[in-house]
């Protein structure tokens, strides 16, 4: 339900009590606004989204689910209360005691495992579903995408869903007919327009789904994961297009995504969620930061190769083999170092940072001419930066010894900030044997640099690097 006010801008409220469990409507006095730089604070009265102790409860099994929906109706209907506050067996907290708001011209990145509650927060502030506990309080026209073919129906063509799901959104169709052309170009969904949407793609879905949201002039934009099944240029244009709303029109948006690099370039304030609380609240590098760390014990966890060597403190562990090597060089520790020969797993984009692998050869085996390759990968398996070492050129000897260190230097380290396992492989001369090759992690790397794709890191790079064999020492001739 909608509240018009005399500024043009409503308020719809979701409130529930443990006494009465009915949604209240009440307008209020805001006032419009010019729009203003999203880097500045808007006055603390142009509250876009207010949330208040909210809390949302499921029942794990459907029979109890079903029964209870109907003893709360039973209840309703009595003038009782169907006692949300409480859980029934079965029942458990999907989103506990969450507070939270959103300025005008603000950006909110959502992150956190799955199963957080990440989703059904977003439905909650869509009004798809009320909360049990708490009050949530929505001033403006809400545009949302949050899940693939919502508002679509699958046996109309892209031409009507768009005129279907715009007028959804609140738009005229002499809007629509203005905006149409636009709508199709954003969606780029090119000779498919008047084919029925159930053969579309989900890239295609949400494009379109995409394209109608934006163009609805929404005051707050509500965008789920689903972003991530665009291809890279879509992204790249969702993103822009999202920073336009907020410097040209002051529309707040909020954004749940596991892409942290996405929320660390569009984001000003970030929340991470896991197990339906808050553990993070606030500036969006911590936010980041914490749900790396806790992420990184799951992503070990379900490493069936994972094992280390203790060579020395922070060896970073192998997290996945891949390709078919034939196991006649062991890598046996593999590390960072700092400048200052300090072993780390954190670093800065600007840091001169060195890769050391320790490894051993069977007594049989005698690699001449052949390739060490280093590589990273980041969270999203994009190789963003490698090196390649000859044997036999630079002053390194064409035969490895059975055993010793080589370390390869990047002067500066030069990757955006991401979380990256790293690549390591030995091959022969001619690419047709591989003696070793497995994925060591994780690097975390916090850096200034920005991404040029939202998502995604820089394309690969081979800088110029230093190798070192023991004592030996040789610079590449590798650049960008």
């Amino acid at each position: 339900m909608k509240t018009h006010e005399d500024s043009g801008i409503w308020k719809k409220e979701f409130a529930t009590s443990s006494r009465n469990n009915s949604s209240t409507h009440q307008p209020t006095n805001s006032s419009t606004h010019s729009p203003t730089n999203p880097s500045t604070h808007p006055p603390s009265s142009e509250v876009a989204i207010k949330v208040e102790h909210v809390s949302k409860k499921y029942c794990k099994s459907l029979k109890r689910s079903m029964l209870y929906g109907v003893q709360d109706i039973g209840r309703n209907m009595v003038g009782l209360s169907s006692r949300s506050d409480r859980l029934r067996k079965n029942e458990f907290w999907a989103v506990d005691d969450i507070s939270f708001e959103v300025k005008r011209g603000e950006t909110l990145g959502i992150i956190g495992p799955n199963g957080s509650g990440k989703t059904t927060l977003l439905k909650m502030l869509n009004g798809i579903f009320w909360p049990d506990k708490g009050k949530i309080t929505v001033r403006g026209k809400v545009g949302a995408l949050i899940e693939i073919g919502a508002g679509f129906h699958p046996m109309l063509t892209g031409r009507e869903n768009i005129y279907i799901n715009a007028a959804i959104l609140g738009m005229t169709k002499q809007e629509v007919d203005e905006k149409f052309d636009d709508i199709v170009e954003f969606a780029d969904i090119g000779n498919f327009l008047d084919t029925p949407v159930k053969f579309y793609s989900s890239g295609m879905f949400v494009r379109l789904g995409f394209a109608v949201a934006i163009h609805c002039k929404p005051d707050i934009l509500l965008v789920d994961e689903i972003l991530a099944v665009g291809d890279t240029a879509f992204r790249r244009k969702s993103a822009d297009r999202m920073k336009e709303l907020i410097i040209n029109s002051d529309c707040s948006i909020i954004m749940v995504s596991h892409n942290l690099q996405s929320v660390e370039a569009i984001a000003n304030k970030a929340i991470l969620l896991n197990k339906g609380t808050i553990s993070v609240s606030g500036d969006v590098k911590d936010a980041v930061t914490q749900y790396d760390l806790l992420m990184r014990p799951r992503e070990k966890g379900k490493a069936s190769t994972s094992k280390s060597v203790d060579t020395g403190q922070e060896e970073l562990k192998l997290v996945q083999t891949y390709g078919a090597a034939g196991g006649e060089v062991t890598i046996q520790g593999v590390w960072l170092e700092s400048s200052n020969g300090e072993r780390r797993t954190q670093f800065s984009g600007d840091e001169d940072v060195a890769v050391c692998i320790s490894y051993k050869m069977s007594k049989d085996i005698s690699i001449q001419h052949g390739y060490v390759w280093v590589a990273f990968i980041n969270e999203y398996d994009v190789n963003c930066m490698g090196a390649r070492l000859r044997l036999g050129e630079n002053k390194i000897p064409e035969v490895l010894p059975e055993s010793g260190t080589l370390q390869v230097w990047f002067r500066p380290f030069q990757l955006t900030t991401s979380s990256y396992k790293i690549s390591i492989a030995f091959f022969n001369k001619t690419y047709t044997a591989q003696y070793a090759q497995g994925h060591y992690g994780y690097v975390k790397v916090v850096s200034d640099i920005p991404s040029l794709i939202p998502g995604l890191n820089t394309p690969v790079c081979w800088p110029r690097c230093e190798w070192n064999l023991d004592s030996l020492a040789t610079k590449g001739s590798k650049n960008c």
